[in-house]
């Protein structure tokens, strides 16, 4: 889903014919999930392997690796304020030079780990994923615990998190609202309205459904 100057929504699905689009929805599902909780591995020369792995992927998948972090800035924020509380000694007051090295590590895992959630969402269509979830609960004879579908619902809605912070802000800056706490504190009561009203439009359609 693009918008003006070819802006693509964070998380949104990029229709193209790649070799990565083209791979199928279970692989993609299982070596991303992988990739993204190997970001977490102890090991801290698993992050330059799995920077480089997720590289080539995006790019051969024609996207741009940076744009990956597309919609991360409220994540980069948090991340910052951990690695400050990390990095600061306040009693007394200093520099902690092993919490800053552990706070930077803890960003570059988030941000490897966002990057791996964006780029199966920006190459698989939740279609794709859906099925690979069914075949997998019916190969473990799962079918009356209906975890494909909760699932699936669970990671669709992840997009539409970031559609929503994109609309809210987009309706911030319409207004000349300014940047900092303000427009967060501002603009987390409508963005959790719309994803409330979305989440109960949800269910409503699929009790429709006699889902």
């Amino acid at each position: 889903m693009a918008i003006k100057g070819g802006y693509y929504l964070p998380w949104a699905y990029r229709k193209n014919n790649s070799p990565i689009h083209r791979l199928g929805g279970g692989l993609k599902l299982a070596f991303l999930f992988a990739l993204s909780l190997g970001a977490f591995f102890p090991l801290i020369w698993v992050l330059p392997v799995i920077a480089a792995v997720l590289a080539f992927l995006s790019l051969a998948a024609s996207i741009k690796p940076w744009e990956l972090l597309h919609g991360s800035r409220p994540l980069i924020v948090f991340t910052l304020f951990v690695f400050a509380f990390q990095a600061v000694n306040f009693f007394p007051l200093g520099i902690n030079t092993e919490g800053a090295k552990e706070g930077i590590i803890f960003c570059l895992r988030i941000a490897l780990s966002f990057s791996a959630g964006a780029l199966l969402f920006s190459t698989t269509t939740m279609g794709e994923i859906k099925k690979a979830l069914s075949r997998l609960e019916s190969f473990l004879h799962l079918e009356k615990l209906r975890i494909a579908l909760s699932f699936s619902l669970m990671l669709g809605f992840l997009p539409r998190i970031f559609e929503t912070w994109e609309e809210v802000n987009a309706a911030w800056e319409a207004r000349a609202g300014k940047a900092g706490i303000s427009r967060i504190i501002k603009t987390l009561p409508p963005m959790m309205e719309r994803l409330i009203k979305k989440a109960a439009e949800t269910a409503d359609a699929l009790e429709a459904r006699g889902a």
